[in-house]
């Protein structure tokens, strides 16, 4: 279903990179099928290794002047393609677009971005909405498939996908794009991609207990930090912004570990050791007291 829809688009001239990323049920052998029918078809095996060495390889291997990724349970819009091209401009490195979000059943539950204007944001605005999308009218703004990269750009300023993460390697990944790059973001308000909700996603999963590979959250958000910090400390409402997406972050780890009963001392010491050295006293000091008259009006 999802490469059909890649391969039924009305704008054509593209390549397809399949990655084979160690299955262990049939999906290899439909990848090759398509290779056989197709010519714009590439297709990789390797052994499994994660979505981020899957991406990195496919980084490595593409051709193309612009670099756009899909999940594999996922579909394009029939004329998704065209609409990205069609946003392609010379002060443009990136296009983010909308998208239709499904349930299971395959109903239609909302379409996310279906109104307004295009819009042309700055790399400032394009940083901030990475943690504030909703500011946009807009929500999940991490996920790899809302936005379309230039590949030159990838490559010269050697960005790749941080195989240590397990969670948020995707919205480190475009923080490092949008610091790295400079130009701005054509943000296109229709749907072009169509993501199917499931319960047994890699964020679906979290809802039903604590995984601890959602502490690489955390370390991502320090990760995001540090890149716009080094090349845009001056952005000091975004360097906010991403403090407090640090501070946001750590405080939905532990809230979850209550929820769950989870217990591991040695893993929260280091989670409040790193949260403090990390945002500092005056901020970590700034954020208890307005957590502490929250809780009082409440």
């Amino acid at each position: 279903r999802c490469i059909d829809s890649i391969l039924g688009q009305s704008f054509a001239d593209f390549e397809l990179l399949l990655i084979d990323d160690g299955s262990t049920d049939e999906s290899g052998a439909i990848c090759d099928a398509y290779a056989a029918k197709d010519s714009r078809v590439r297709v990789f095996h390797k052994e499994n290794g994660g979505v981020s060495s899957a991406r990195n390889l496919g980084l490595d291997n593409a051709q193309g002047e612009w670099v756009y990724f899909v999940d594999s349970d996922d579909e394009v819009l029939p004329d998704g393609l065209l609409t990205l091209s069609d946003a392609i401009c010379e002060k443009v490195d990136v296009v983010m677009i909308g998208y239709e979000k499904i349930d299971e059943n395959g109903r239609l539950i909302e379409a996310v971005g279906k109104e307004g204007q295009d819009e042309l944001l700055s790399q400032k605005e394009s940083l901030s909405s990475l943690y504030h999308g909703h500011a946009l009218g807009y929500s999940y703004l991490g996920w790899m498939w809302l936005r379309m990269f230039r590949r030159e750009i990838i490559n010269n300023k050697t960005i790749r996908f941080d195989t240590s993460l397990r969670i948020k390697e995707d919205t480190l990944f475009e923080t490092q794009y949008l610091c790295r790059s400079g130009g701005m973001t054509k943000f296109v308000k229709r749907p072009v991609y169509r993501y199917f909700m499931r319960k047994d996603s890699a964020m679906g999963g979290w809802r039903h207990g604590f995984d601890c590979s959602y502490v690489d959250s955390f370390y991502a958000m320090i990760k995001m930090k540090h890149e716009i910090a080094n090349h845009y400390a001056c952005y000091t409402n975004t360097m906010y912004i991403a403090n407090e997406g640090i501070w946001i972050r750590y405080n939905k780890i532990v809230d979850k570990m209550k929820e769950c009963a989870f217990k591991d001392d040695v893993l929260s010491k280091q989670l409040h050791s790193d949260m403090k050295a990390e945002l500092g006293l005056p901020f970590f000091i700034q954020k208890k007291i307005r957590n502490s008259i929250r809780k009082w009006k409440h």
